[in-house]
């Protein structure tokens, strides 16, 4: 049977059991990422939070038990974001350049908003002091992409399209090889790369990775 990309897996954010796709749920996520932004991951109290998203305290407290789990969730909807989108762009219908093209270019776009640069800040901060926390969302965000990519790898491969032999592997290295140095230079506050210089990078590092991983013509 043809391998086809999963569906996206639930998982926990810590909250209480309301909907999450709940109008007041997402109220409160509004005022949180307001006051994380605003006064850092440590700094924010959930008093902070209950006054930015204009709700009372034990409001905040029906959906969220701490402000771990208000972070996590937030950091979910992102993740789930993005593997959403592997998933359409990594649909096996085009070639395998175009398609690892496309998503790179959407992994670029993603994960170098300031939002997602200011949360990786966060979590590098706060890691240390809340090491569940970053666990978590390592598994929810960059771990999980990489199996949704590895899926999409292994589709390829059942085709006859790519030799891999580690499809997890392979995948984990695509994203190193698209990802770390653009994150590095936003980290570090240098200024981001050109629309043309993006699509030369995107280009080369693709092709890099595609390097001996086309099956041998008989």
């Amino acid at each position: 049977m043809t391998p086809t990309m999963p569906a996206t897996e639930p998982a926990c954010d810590g909250s209480a059991s309301q909907p999450d796709d709940s109008p007041k749920r997402q109220q409160i996520l509004d005022g949180a990422r307001r006051m994380f932004l605003s006064k850092g991951f440590e700094g924010a109290s959930m008093q902070d939070v209950a006054r930015a998203a204009a709700v009372s305290k034990g409001t905040l407290y029906v959906y969220f038990d701490s402000k771990e789990a208000m972070f996590e969730a937030l950091v979910l909807k992102e993740c789930g974001r993005m593997q959403e989108t592997l998933r359409r762009l990594g649909s096996g219908q085009g070639s395998v350049e175009d398609e690892l093209q496309a998503i790179a270019h959407q992994m670029i776009a993603m994960l170098l908003q300031p939002e997602i640069l200011a949360a990786m800040r966060m979590m590098i901060g706060a890691g240390e002091k809340f090491p569940d926390l970053a666990r978590k969302i390592y598994q929810s965000g960059p771990e999980r992409s990489v199996a949704t990519l590895a899926d999409y790898l292994h589709l390829r491969e059942s085709r006859g399209d790519l030799a891999i032999g580690d499809c997890p592997a392979a995948a984990a290295e695509f994203v190193d090889l698209i990802l770390s140095g653009l994150q590095r230079r936003a980290l570090l506050m240098m200024p981001p790369l050109s629309a043309a210089e993006t699509d030369a990078y995107v280009a080369r590092r693709v092709a890099r990775f595609l390097t001996g991983l086309k099956p041998a013509i008989i």
